[in-house]
């Protein structure tokens, strides 16, 4: 992909490489912008007598130009954003697949999967020269911000660039990861705790580097709270559902943090659970009792229960393997749109039909999907592409109100079992069993604007 498309960033993440489609237009037209700085100084400003140009007013002019051409030329204090390309994840680049599975069975899919990026002009070192700053002012497709108000003074463009390539090669291995699992791959890892939550239902009985190796619930408890399965609806998932008789105890190895979740996610709050662990390669289990989450910016409460813990995951092991063509792109914006390809080519038949789908989202182990920066440039990078269903974090909803493309509906996605599902009946030609952002955002209006969570890892999470 070097080479090809503009520097681009798949949530503030950048692509080094050519300047973007803004920094073009600009050196384009920036010979055409000179001469007539050039011309409107030495001929409107001049100043005559008897036939002479007076020297000093020539001398001014000739002053005022040069100082006008190094305003435009210099690098200054900003950045400039915009859209950048919406890239075919079950495709191919020059003739190479996106996205190469290895290590278990595949299957074609008619379906497309959209990631979408932003196209960046500057860096934390090196901002934009002012002909690019007043382009992108009068660009309404151009975002200008300021260098400082994104990066502090000691944060360098080597150190973004390292970050987004980690946070980019992260997001490829949760995505590998998860949807190898939720194909019925045997994926194993270890969850190790990273801290409880202060006065949290597991303070003072887990600690961090913990690792948790079961968790069991009561079965009179497991299947009290309403969750959400791939390709189902929100309702009551109960024990016996999993095979387990009415009444039993519901018990997981916590080797996988999809199926402790799932566990947590049938569990009602006020439930006493047992944990195992290993401390110091010493077992032992904790009595914990869950607790209600509480609510998120938008006023919706997760499903289930929690422990109060933070959790990191490590020792992946997993037969599915996947080789990503993907150069000079940072970020973990991607990791939605990535999971969905590969869980479609893992499974037989098209997911999500002939449809086109664009979105984008962080993805963790867990399956649930992240708020990201820059939305609105990249509802129009999907639009280029002529999809028409669009999946966002349902965090970054606010901030796509008024921005939808004409002909897109943009979705609300919480987790990866919910784009399944949407994607599925988006196929057969239904209409998804999820709010459109702004369906949610009016339905609680004081919705707050996401945090920016671009540098958020998607190995550790909290249940």
């Amino acid at each position: 992909m070097r080479g090809r498309y503009p520097r681009v960033r798949s949530g503030r993440a950048r692509l080094r490489g050519r300047v973007s489609h803004v920094s073009a237009r600009v050196y384009l037209y920036l010979p055409k912008v000179l001469g007539k700085v050039w011309e409107i100084i030495l001929f409107s400003r001049l100043v005559v007598h008897d036939g002479q140009v007076a020297k000093g007013t020539l001398r001014s002019g000739t002053a005022f130009a040069v100082a006008s051409v190094i305003a435009l030329v210099t690098p200054g204090a900003y950045l400039v954003e915009s859209a950048g390309p919406a890239i075919d994840t079950v495709g191919e680049i020059d003739g190479v697949k996106l996205v190469d599975i290895s290590g278990a069975e595949t299957y074609p899919t008619e379906s497309n999967y959209y990631m979408t990026t932003v196209s960046a002009a500057g860096n934390p070192d090196v901002g934009v020269p002012g002909a690019l700053a007043a382009v992108a002012l009068l660009d309404k497709n151009s975002q200008l911000l300021p260098i400082r108000a994104l990066y502090p003074r000691t944060y360098t463009a080597a150190e973004d660039e390292a970050q987004n390539e980690a946070a980019m090669q992260d997001s490829q291995t949760v995505a590998a990861d998860v949807a190898a699992e939720l194909a019925g791959q045997p994926v194993r890892m270890k969850l190790t705790v990273t801290g409880a939550l202060e006065g949290g239902p597991a303070a003072g009985k887990l600690a961090a580097g913990d690792v948790l190796t079961s968790l069991s619930v009561p079965g009179s408890a497991a299947g009290n709270a309403p969750s959400t399965e791939p390709g189902g609806e929100s309702g009551t998932a109960g024990a016996a559902a999993d095979g387990a008789q009415p009444g039993a105890t519901k018990s997981v190895e916590t080797t996988s943090f999809l199926q402790m979740a799932k566990l947590l996610a049938q569990t009602a709050p006020g439930t006493p659970v047992q944990v195992g662990y290993l401390r110091e390669g010493e077992p032992g289990e904790a009595t914990i009792v869950t607790s209600a989450y509480n609510p998120d910016p938008s006023g919706w409460v997760k499903p289930g229960s929690q422990l109060g813990i933070g959790v990191t995951v490590s020792d992946v092991e997993s037969p599915v393997q996947a080789k990503y063509a993907v150069e000079d792109i940072g970020g973990p914006s991607a990791g939605l749109m990535f999971t969905l390809a590969i869980y479609d080519e893992l499974t037989p038949g098209s997911l999500a039909g002939k449809a086109t789908i664009a979105g984008t989202g962080t993805m963790s182990f867990n399956g649930e999907v992240g708020p990201i920066g820059g939305i609105q440039h990249k509802l129009r990078g999907a639009a280029a592409e002529g999809a028409t269903d669009f999946f966002a974090p349902a965090l970054n909803c606010p901030e796509t109100v008024d921005w939808e493309p004409e002909g897109m509906n943009v979705w609300a996605v919480r987790n990866i079992q919910e784009a399944i599902a949407a994607a599925t009946q988006i196929g057969a030609g239904q209409r998804p069993q999820l709010p459109t952002c702004r369906e949610l955002v009016e339905a609680a209006p004081h919705v707050p604007d996401a945090p920016p969570a671009d540098d958020a890892s998607p190995v550790a999470d909290a249940e």
